[in-house]
């Protein structure tokens, strides 16, 4: 089979899920995985080395990994993207949930920072091919070996200034402590990243609801609990995805980290099994409190509860 690329390709996702099939589909290129999960935390506007650090800081707190660890992996992914002139040929794999777009929106950024001398290619992607057996398309990860041929072959497109400008603009958005400028931004239109905005509106969506405090990610938890429980927390999780969310975009360990910073409150919103030394997280039981349910139908504000500190991007979400 003639290759899909050549050795001086590199091949840029924010995760691993496509490495393997990416070898088995017939590329050859060099695989970067860049995956600093923009969607949660705190992104704020400082110089490189301080916005790492408090990265991994977030990271190894909020997915309960070693420091220097989550430090040094974040330090080398950074470090990377200085060598992508090294390569004739670049192409970034994405699809259309939030935590890709802002990650597509920070390489937007640094290419236009770095002007590496070198062909990009820039694959977004929102559905499967018709030929794909997919009830609901979440990511590349799901595609089968011809679906991420497909993707090369009819959802690459050259890498041009208007992009860069646009996801640019976002990225300067997101690091505002203010969501006016995203606002915008999420307003639907041509944009040169046409799955941008909607990825954008879902990351607005983290933000408080004015009546009940609580986030979408946070709604919709608290209504799975609220209509199937007594269930294991990764039951939620799997609701969440594959039938609730209108744009999902948590990892499991993000959405753990999302139960957690929701118990961060005075009176508990749900109740969870006690962890026994060999039970994983997604098989504790989780069920609803008094408390839950009025914070649900807004006759109590979630904020008013909270004594813990969540970020959307720029903006810092702390009690009332």
């Amino acid at each position: 089979m003639k290759p899909l690329d050549t050795q001086a390709t590199l091949h840029v996702r924010c995760g691993s899920d496509i490495r393997d099939g990416l070898k088995q589909a017939g590329f050859i290129g060099d695989f970067l995985e860049f995956s600093d999960p923009f969607c949660q935390g705190p992104v704020p506007d400082l110089p490189r080395d301080a916005f790492i650090e408090t990265r991994a800081a977030f990271i190894a707190g909020a997915y309960d990994l070693p420091s220097d660890a989550a430090l040094e992996r974040l330090r080398r992914e950074y470090d990377a993207l200085g060598r992508l002139g090294q390569y004739d040929h670049v192409v970034l794999w994405f699809e259309h949930d939030s935590y890709d777009q802002l990650i597509l929106a920070f390489l937007m950024d640094a290419i236009a920072t770095i002007q590496p001398e070198t062909n990009i290619d820039v694959i977004s992607v929102n559905h499967a091919p018709a030929s794909e057996t997919i009830e609901r398309f979440i990511g590349l990860g799901q595609l089968s070996l011809d679906g991420l041929i497909w993707c090369w072959n009819t959802q690459r497109t050259p890498l041009n200034s208007d992009m860069m400008t646009f996801g640019s603009k976002v990225w300067k958005a997101v690091r505002q402590d203010t969501p006016k400028d995203l606002k915008t931004l999420a307003e639907p239109g041509n944009a040169p990243l046409p799955h941008m905005p909607e990825a954008v509106k879902r990351h607005l969506a983290e933000l408080p609801d004015p009546q009940t405090g609580l986030s979408l990610t946070q709604k919709l938890t608290l209504q799975i609990i609220k209509d199937y429980s007594p269930l294991p927390v990764g039951k939620v999780f799997g609701h969440l995805m594959q039938s609730v969310d209108p744009l999902p975009y948590l990892g499991d360990l993000m959405f753990w980290s999302e139960i957690q910073w929701m118990m961060d409150c005075q009176d508990p919103l749900f109740t969870l099994t006690p962890a026994a030394p060999k039970t994983n997280w997604a098989e504790r039981t989780i069920t609803l409190t008094n408390t839950g349910h009025e914070t649900l139908t807004g006759k109590r504000n979630f904020l008013d509860n909270f004594t813990g500190v969540r970020w959307v991007g720029g903006i810092r979400i702390s009690p009332l």
